[in-house]
């Protein structure tokens, strides 16, 4: 009885937590307003970061005034996000763009330089800029 009691409970909290997010992150959500003055380093070789002395890119850069579709990812090099979750953002960016939307955004917690590697490894490079804030792929056309 208590473990079902506690079961419960861990439940409801998990639920209450998970809607809260949810709920933070919902359509319409102005992240440049939720995060002002954020800035994001653009993943990049270790030579390209040097070179271009590991400029960063606010957010209001990427956000402002446009449409995005943010999705998650546990990392890079994983097998389901190697194979069908990025491939599928990159097969279809034609029909999110013909329906508005300005770029996509794939949340990886991995750093700027492991990403830019993936991108290359997906052939996506061109299409796939990396920021990392918790390490972010951005596509954009």
């Amino acid at each position: 009885m208590a473990a079902t009691l506690a079961r419960r409970a861990g439940r409801s909290a998990a639920t209450t937590l998970w809607g809260a997010a949810r709920g933070f992150a919902s359509v319409g959500s102005d992240i440049v307003s939720a995060a002002p003055g954020v800035s994001l380093q653009k993943a990049r070789s270790w030579d390209e970061g040097v070179a271009t002395k590991f400029s960063t890119t606010p957010l209001k850069d990427i956000f402002y005034g446009k449409k995005v579709v943010i999705f998650g990812l546990p990392g890079a090099y994983t097998g389901v996000c190697s194979q069908a979750h990025v491939p599928s953002y990159k097969k279809n960016i034609d029909k999110l763009k013909a329906k508005g939307i300005d770029s996509v955004i794939c949340v990886a917690v991995n750093d700027p330089y492991v990403l830019d590697g993936w991108a290359k490894k997906l052939d996506a490079k061109d299409t796939v800029s990396s920021y990392p804030l918790i390490f972010i792929l951005y596509m954009s056309y």
